[in-house]
This record gives structure tokens, C-alpha cells and sequence, in this order.
């Protein structure tokens, strides 16, 4: 490859990685190398915003998709699907500080109670510190999206959220499928969140929400359904916070 053809790579190279170093330039890339390294640029996503779980929850809860209304919920969880997973993943709860791979799925087909007790616990409410059986439906759908994208593991944003018992609507209970342990907020690092849920939306295994501005994707374990929330995540500070009780009076 000549020196023309070079730096015309070397440009390409800046233009759509937006880095690179002036001594970057005196080196050959090859055309295969160039096309190896372009392709992952095409996947790679800009540094997501910081976001917290209460900018999460309010996001979501002012969106009618994230709730499903059933009666009996609890006592009908989904089945599990096998959707093409290895049977092992790797979630990562930044605000928790913590991470695990759990092999959750044993060779024979059959579910390991231990580790899906500990994906569980990584999924635990973060107010309360309460734990609810995850899905295994949701675990699987999961499992399919790491493995579409590296098998690298997946950032765990939310998980089960403590039922608010003051949510009502008529006719029924007001039901996130965060409150039944049906459902995640993930990131996938290096992918963009519409990626992610172009991926899950293939599956048709269960509800795909993409929330470009706060660069996140909802999955859930209920019906197939997908929503795009186009704004910004709103301030933590206009969420309610739990507050101790107060002592009764006599």
C-alpha cells in the first residue's frame, strides 16, 4: 500500500473514531485490518450519561408499556424458552459494585436453583435490599443479548423493584414488571442501545423498551411488545424517596 493510500486510511481512521495520533499516520494499515477496525468503530457507542435507578423508575412509570395488568401474576410466571444462550451470564451492578457469572443452565437442559438464587440477589431491590425469584424466562432472554454481543457480560441498571402498594388503576392492580422480578434495564458496554433492542426485538420473546436520551434498553419476560421513549431521563430529585417511619403518638 503507497503513502496516498495510507493516510487517506489514517483520515479514515480519525474521521470515524474521532482519535488517533499524528505518529498513527506514518504507519501502513492494511485494507483487512482497516475494515476489522472499522466494523468495530460501527458497533462501538459514545460514553452513555450517568443515570440512577429513581431516573430510571420515573422514567418508566410515566410509560404505560412497562406495566402489564394481570390478577394472579406471582402465581403464573413465565415459562422458561431456551432462546440460544450458552447457559452462562455475566451481569455487572455499577451502582451495587458487583459482578457475577452465574452458569445458571446445566448442560442437560436443566436450571441450577444456586445460581439463579444468585442472580436473584445481584437483582436485588436497591431501596429495600428485598430479593425476589428472577424469571427464568427474563434470565434466558438475557443470556441470548450478552452472547449477540461478546458474551462480555451486561450492566445491570435495575432489576426488581419493591411493589409500591399506592399505585392503583381502575379494575386492577398497577403492576411494573420490575415488581414481579420480570424485568431489567441493561446496558450492553461498546453497543448502542438500539442495537440491543433491534437484537431483542427478534426474539419475540417479550417486552423491548429503548430509551435513547437515557441510553438504556428494558427488557421484560411478559407479552411481545416494543416502545421508544425519546426524553431525557428527569431529575432524581423529583422522584419520592423513602423516608424512615415515624414513630406513633400516643
Amino acid at each position: 500500500m503507497g503513502r496516498t493510500a495510507s493516510f487517506a486510511v489514517f483520515i479514515l481512521l480519525l474521521f470515524y473514531a474521532g482519535q488517533g495520533s499524528r505518529a498513527a499516520a506514518d504507519k501502513e494499515v492494511t485494507a483487512s485490518e482497516f475494515m476489522e477496525n472499522f466494523s468495530s468503530m460501527l458497533d462501538s457507542a459514545p460514553q452513555p450519561p450517568e443515570v440512577t435507578e429513581a431516573q430510571l423508575t420515573e422514567l418508566e412509570e410515566a410509560d404505560p408499556e412497562t406495566y402489564i395488568f394481570v390478577r394472579g401474576a406471582k402465581a403464573h410466571p413465565p415459562a422458561p424458552v431456551n432462546l440460544g444462550g450458552d447457559g452462562i451470564l455475566t451481569l455487572a451492578r455499577p451502582d451495587l459494585g458487583e459482578r457475577i457469572t452465574a452458569r445458571y443452565r446445566r448442560k442437560d437442559g436443566t436450571y441450577n436453583q444456586a445460581e439463579l438464587a444468585r442472580l436473584s440477589r445481584i437483582m436485588r431491590c436497591r431501596l429495600t435490599g428485598e430479593e425476589t425469584p428472577v424469571s427464568i424466562k427474563l434470565v434466558e432472554i438475557l443470556d441470548s443479548v450478552e452472547d449477540q454481543f461478546g458474551k462480555r457480560g451486561l450492566t445491570l441498571l435495575s432489576g426488581y423493584r419493591t411493589p409500591k402498594q399506592n399505585i392503583r388503576v381502575p379494575g386492577a392492580a398497577r403492576w411494573s414488571l420490575h415488581m414481579l422480578g420480570w424485568a431489567a434495564d441493561i446496558r450492553v458496554p461498546g453497543y448502542s442501545p438500539s442495537k440491543v433492542a433491534a437484537y431483542a426485538r427478534k426474539l419475540r420473546a417479550g417486552g423491548v423498551g429503548y430509551y435513547p436520551d437515557a441510553a438504556f434498553t428494558h427488557l421484560d419476560s411478559g407479552r411481545p411488545r416494543h416502545w421508544v421513549v425519546r426524553r431525557a431521563s428527569p431529575r432524581a430529585s423529583a422522584v419520592p424517596q423513602a423516608v424512615p417511619a415515624k414513630r406513633p403518638t400516643r
